[in-house]
């Protein structure tokens, strides 16, 4: 019989589609023809007067800003969504509606001078340059007045909503904090109200204890199949200690996220023929005192269906793979294994 969870943390409930469920290999993308890189990729080396000068870099020391030698880049983005980040927002009224200038910042990081390989195919010492340059830019913008919100968010293959092959993350700085995160906040606040325990430790204890939707886990981060899963595959990095901001990690908290991130995205690739995905951290909020209970984590959300008429009326997803089976498959896939067939680089 169908199932419908509830999440314990906004409330929001999901269908698990019992009576529809595929097998999790069912969900294995086909082979693909491989891509080569772009002979005009605006982030491949060589081409960085094709994008805006570049606000950070790692870099081979000795070499210049804007020139070959970097290992990870962040530039402006050159279409942005949000900006400029130097103006407050203004709030004005049309009739009965709201609207507020779209102040902000909107930056591209990215992964590496790589073409094709991106967070399955980097080595972990890599993917913490990434991590650094995540926390970096959060730092850079969080005394802004005008930002109330910094999210990171990666896109991975087309069906992702990207539209570049190279692989790169994205970083919006916003007037407002979405209502995503209000949701969580508020579940925090209520929990403890109720229970007088923080949810997400609860989460953590449950999904050790229960064990069938733990994917991954090491000293600082559970990597798991959320209960109320949306998605086919949906996947949480979720830290075991309170901490609500994630530019807060130690270096060996950020080594640990690498390592995490690494192994989660990896599973992906290998088990599932690199599936097309999103991934977005939530945080705390910049301003103002974080919400004690709060834990930062990352949510990732394979491209595996499509919200149709049902999903889009209701508000409620329907998923058609157990979170428990999709776990299981994921903890089982041999990452030793040759790379899959679909070896073309995602459009991110």
């Amino acid at each position: 019989m169908p199932q419908l969870r509830q999440d314990l943390v906004t409330q929001r409930w999901v269908a698990i589609a019992t009576e529809r469920a595929k097998r999790p290999s069912s969900f294995s993308r086909a082979a693909a023809v491989p891509v080569p890189p772009a002979a005009q990729c605006p982030f491949c080396v060589g081409h960085e007067a094709m994008t805006p000068p570049e606000v950070m870099a790692f870099r081979v020391p000795g070499t210049e800003p804007n020139t070959p030698g970097w290992e990870v880049r962040v530039v402006p983005n050159l279409y942005p969504a949000f900006g400029p980040a130097d103006l407050e927002p203004v709030i004005s009224h049309v009739g009965p509606y709201t609207t507020m200038t779209g102040v902000g910042v909107h930056e591209v990081l990215i992964s590496s001078p790589s073409h094709g390989d991106d967070f399955a195919q980097l080595p972990v010492s890599h993917i913490e340059k990434v991590v650094r340059a995540y926390i970096a830019r959060y730092d850079a913008h969080r005394q802004n007045p005008a930002i109330r919100y910094i999210l990171i968010i990666n896109n991975h293959g087309k069906e992702a909503g990207a539209s570049l092959e190279h692989p790169h993350s994205q970083l919006f700085g916003i007037p407002l904090v979405p209502s995503a995160v209000c949701e969580e906040l508020d579940g925090v606040r209520r929990y403890r109200a109720e229970s007088g325990r923080c949810v997400y430790c609860d989460i953590v204890t449950a999904e050790r204890e229960a064990g069938e939707r733990v994917i991954q886990e090491n000293d600082w981060f559970l990597v798991y199949a959320p209960f109320a899963s949306r998605t086919p595959f949906e996947a949480s990095i979720l830290p075991k200690w309170h901490a609500a901001r994630f530019e807060t990690m130690t270096v060996e908290q950020q080594k640990a996220f690498a390592s995490t991130l690494h192994d989660l995205t990896a599973r992906l690739y290998h088990g599932l023929n690199d599936p097309p995905f999103n991934f977005y951290i939530h945080t705390a909020p910049p301003h103002g005192d974080a919400e004690p209970d709060y834990h930062w984590h990352l949510e990732l959300l394979p491209k595996l269906a499509i919200a149709a008429g049902f999903e889009l009326g209701t508000g409620v997803m329907i998923n058609v793979a157990t979170p428990e089976s999709a776990a299981e498959y994921l903890r089982n896939v041999d990452l030793s294994a040759p790379a899959p067939a679909v070896s073309a680089p995602g459009v991110h």
